[in-house]
């Protein structure tokens, strides 16, 4: 007879979380944002609706 306990069943792991910024911090007080991605400049702007606009 086997005298080992069983062994554990591995559980699910809730993800990691992802990194949040607050526009506000993000704009610090600005409508425009630079965003640099594989050497390119990107352009995220706060709209007058309060909506952002990612633009290349």
């Amino acid at each position: 007879m086997n005298d080992k306990p069983p062994a554990p069943v591995p559980q699910p792991q809730d993800p990691p979380a992802l990194p949040r910024f607050r526009s506000e911090d993000l704009f610090a007080g600005g409508k425009v944002v630079v965003i640099v991605h594989a050497e390119r400049e990107y352009l995220l702007r706060l709209t007058a609706s309060n909506k952002l606009i990612l633009t290349a």
